[in-house]
C-alpha cells in the first residue's frame, strides 16, 4: 500500500498563528491556490481512494485533490487535528498571557501535559493508528491519499516509523506538504518505509 499524507491548505488562522485544533477557519486565498497546485501535481499519479479529516479546511483541500480523479473524499473524524481544548482560537501570545503556568509546563513536556478540554498526543496517535490499521485491511494493494493536519500527521508518521512521540515535533509539516510512505507486511521489522516527508516542491511551480 502506498500512502500519501497531505496537510490541508493555509487558513486565516494559520496566518494569524492561532491554535486551530478541532475548530475551523476557511482556506485563505493562498490556501486555495496551494490546493489547486497540489491537485494539478497529484493528477498525474494513480490514486484509488482519498480520505480526509471531517474538518472543513481538510475537506476543501481533499475535494480539490479528488476532482481530477473523479473521486469523492471519504471523511473520517480520526484524521482530525489534536484537540487543543481551551487554547483553540488563541494565539501563542494570548495563551502565554492567560495560561502562563500551563504553557510553561507543556513547553517542558508536550506529551504528558493536557490542556483542559484537549487531547494528549498519545490519544491522537491511538486513533490515527486505528485508522491506518483499517486502511491496511481494506486497501493493502492500493494507492491511498489522506488529507489531515500538521500535528496529527507528525504523530502519525512518528507512530508508523516507530519514533518516540516526543520526536514527532522534529518533523516539519507545511501547508500542502506531501509525505509518501509505503507498507509491505513482508518487510520484517520495517513494514513501513518513508520515501519522502513534507515535500513542497510542487508549490514552487
Amino acid at each position: 500500500m502506498n500512502l500519501l499524507l497531505i496537510r490541508h491548505g493555509e487558513t486565516s488562522w494559520n496566518q494569524e498563528q492561532r491554535y486551530q485544533g478541532q475548530q475551523d477557519s476557511p482556506l485563505s486565498e493562498l490556501g486555495l491556490a496551494q490546493a489547486a497546485k497540489t491537485a494539478a501535481f497529484l493528477a498525474r499519479m494513480k490514486i484509488d481512494v482519498i480520505y480526509t479529516s471531517d474538518l472543513l479546511r481538510a475537506k476543501r483541500t481533499a475535494e480539490a485533490i479528488a476532482r481530477p480523479h473523479g473521486l469523492t473524499p471519504i471523511a473520517d473524524p480520526r484524521l482530525r487535528e489534536i484537540n487543543f481544548g481551551v487554547w483553540e482560537g488563541l494565539t501563542r501570545e494570548e495563551v502565554q498571557a492567560r495560561y502562563p503556568e500551563l504553557f510553561s509546563a507543556r513547553f517542558r513536556d508536550n506529551i504528558n501535559v493536557r490542556v483542559p478540554g484537549g487531547e494528549l498526543p498519545g490519544e491522537v496517535a491511538e486513533r490515527l493508528a486505528e485508522f491506518v490499521q483499517e486502511l491496511q485491511s481494506k486497501h493493502l494493494h492500493q494507492n491511498i491519499a489522506a488529507v489531515s493536519h500538521g500535528g496529527a500527521l507528525r504523530l502519525l508518521i512518528a507512530t508508523l516509523l516507530g519514533m518516540p512521540l516526543e520526536k514527532s515535533y522534529c518533523l516539519r509539516m507545511d501547508n500542502l506538504g506531501i509525505s509518501h510512505l509505503s507498507f509491505k507486511p513482508q518487510r520484517g521489522h520495517c513494514h513501513w518505509q518513508a520515501h519522502y516527508i513534507n515535500s513542497t516542491a510542487h508549490l514552487l511551480a
